[in-house]
């Protein structure tokens, strides 16, 4: 800069005013101070810092691509994702230092951003990141995860024309979607008046967050992407663009002397329609138990409310427009069924999907399980063929991801049907739990998994656990009282059986198993007539049923009860 200092910062300011500023206010950034030859900038979410960067760097490249060498101005730019002090207008902290010296990282003209920033864009810019390892960075005490990111100038189109301020802002702009149902939880409104209430009100929102985020299939935004529009005067539809996300949770805290009254609600953005709304109250002598009860039921309602949404919306889409994720999502609640028809259909749903996309381990695990199923259900048309496949499968979900709660539960799940090997079920299931600890679903998985292997009672607890979590879950809700209704059959207790097998047949009145488990409770709690006209019923209704090829394939233990269960059966009528 020696040689022509006045000319170097004039044309800095040239390219700051024509083409950073134009950007930084697309990308809704905000300068914070100006250092010299450089710049500390900050944005609501990585996505849109990230794409201010891209669109930047380009822009100058179109700059400098008819200058001579010695006065092309070049800049390199490093990006991280933290907390940081606001004082005065002015940033300060870890979060600032780390951005500061990826930028140092940088090679001229070139990005470097954080594992944080990089696990928060992955899959939602058209931009590929070559992971650079774990740097060691003057005066920072860790080392910082960094990658370098290219793009392809074809993916961003208006950094040709970013000179001047482009007509939209950043209420205007929609990012893209990701590939599957995303959301951010909103930091909850402290409506106290009482400062020290926010503590309390963060807390939950990040407990949210960290508990959705263990959902496998949802795209959950960062704590701190989302925070950012803390007190933000901006419609829901407008933030949810801003994310990049389908949906919001949203919600309020207040006190009232020593007790607590929480609020929140799920909301579609593009329609600001309310799917679901609660509320909670509770006291200041259990916060943190109270704190941790709230969580568990936000994600225990949230997440089945999602799934039927997607699923709903799926179901919507001409035929011709289905992706993967929506034909998993199709196939679900017939899975779900356990009848002979939906598996069927399931089966042919997911094929398409995995056929779509050869690495989708949810699909390809549920695949498996529907295999899995139809042998210990009696209905198989080939049973050999059905457990190998399944085995194939679900080796293959659990290579694409074996941290993957629902391939851990398809491998648990198969373990169990297919081998009857209850203790490597049990291993692979509490896997799945650990993960994910909130999931319906693999309590439900676990708590079949103790009724075959004749431990009823620690089946009807995870029965109910199951149920206390999602109590209104359109699909496994059958499932966990038919459950309960074999457990207590086979734990010598049939008339406790009995209304819960007569629930599971209001939501599965075509599910072969629940007509079973009405049979023998009527049988075994001495309704002999009854339990004669329920198995003619089910004669009628599964004409190709045979009882001695089910119980051979079953997965059960053998015990007194269970024998007993098979016996029954046979005496009321069924062969």
């Amino acid at each position: 800069m020696g040689r022509d200092e006045s000319g170097t910062l004039a044309r800095l300011r040239e390219h700051r005013k024509q083409r950073f500023e134009p950007i930084l206010d697309r990308f809704g950034g905000r300068i914070v101070k100006l250092t010299g030859d450089g710049v500390l900038s900050e944005f609501a979410s990585a996505v849109d810092a990230l794409g201010a960067a891209i669109m930047f760097q380009q822009a100058m490249a179109d700059a400098n691509r008819d200058q001579p060498q010695d006065s092309a101005v070049v800049f390199r730019v490093g990006l991280h994702l933290g907390d940081v002090i606001v004082e005065e207008g002015d940033l300060y902290g870890d979060g600032v230092n780390v951005a500061a010296r990826l930028e140092g990282e940088a090679p001229p003209g070139g990005i470097v951003v954080s594992g944080d920033v990089h696990n928060a864009v992955a899959g939602r810019l058209s931009a590929t990141f070559e992971i650079l390892g774990d740097l060691s960075l003057k005066n920072i005490e860790r080392a910082v995860r960094a990658y370098r990111v290219s793009w392809n100038i074809d993916d961003w189109p208006a950094a040709s024309v970013a000179t001047t301020p482009p007509p939209s802002t950043p209420v205007d702009r929609k990012m893209a979607l990701p590939d599957k149902p995303s959301l951010a939880v909103l930091p909850f409104d402290n409506m106290s008046g009482d400062p020290e209430q926010v503590y309390f009100a963060d807390g939950l929102a990040e407990d949210l967050i960290t508990g959705l985020s263990r959902v496998s299939w949802l795209f959950v935004i960062a704590r701190n992407s989302s925070f950012a529009f803390r007190g933000a005067k901006l419609d829901v539809r407008t933030i949810a663009e801003r994310l990049g996300v389908r949906y919001l949770v949203e919600g309020s805290v207040r006190r009232s002397g020593q007790r607590l009254r929480l609020t929140a609600q799920l909301i579609e953005a593009a329609t600001g329609n309310h799917l679901w709304a609660e509320r909670y109250d509770g006291s200041l002598g259990d916060v943190f138990d109270f704190q941790d009860r709230i969580v568990e039921s936000l994600i225990s309602a949230i997440e089945p409310k999602l799934r039927a949404t997607e699923i709903a919306r799926a179901r919507r889409k001409r035929p011709d427009n289905l992706d993967a994720f929506d034909l998993f999502l199709q196939a679900w609640p017939r899975y779900a069924t356990m009848s002979t028809q939906g598996v069927a259909e399931a089966i042919e749903l997911l094929d398409r999907a995995i056929a779509l996309s050869p690495d989708y381990a949810q699909a390809l695990a549920y695949a498996a399980s529907c295999r899995a199923l139809r042998p210990a259900n009696g209905d198989s048309p080939d049973v050999e063929k059905d457990f190998r496949e399944a085995e194939t499968l679900c080796r293959r979900a659990l290579d694409c991801d074996p941290a993957d709660p629902v391939a851990l539960g398809s491998a648990a799940f198969i373990a169990a049907l297919s081998r009857r090997g209850y203790q490597t079920a049990w291993d692979l299931i509490d896997r799945a739990l650990a993960v994910d600890p909130n999931s319906m679903v693999a309590w439900a998985m676990r708590a079949w998994i103790s009724a075959w292997a004749g431990e009823t009672d620690t089946a009807m607890d995870e029965f109910a656990k199951a149920l206390r979590l999602s109590p209104l879950d359109p699909q496994w809700g059958a499932i966990c009282k038919h459950g309960m209704a074999f457990a207590l059959c086979t734990s010598g207790r049939p008339a406790e059986a009995l209304p819960w097998a007569r629930k599971a047949l209001e939501d599965r009145p075509d599910w072969m198993a629940v007509h079973r488990a009405l049979v023998s409770s009527l049988w075994l709690s001495g309704r002999l007539d009854e339990a004669r006209d329920a198995a003619r019923r089910f004669v009628e209704m599964f004409p190709d049923f045979s009882l001695r090829a089910w119980a051979e394939r079953a997965p059960l233990n053998g015990t007194l009860g269970q024998s007993r269960f098979v016996e029954s059966l046979h005496e009321a009528g069924l062969r």
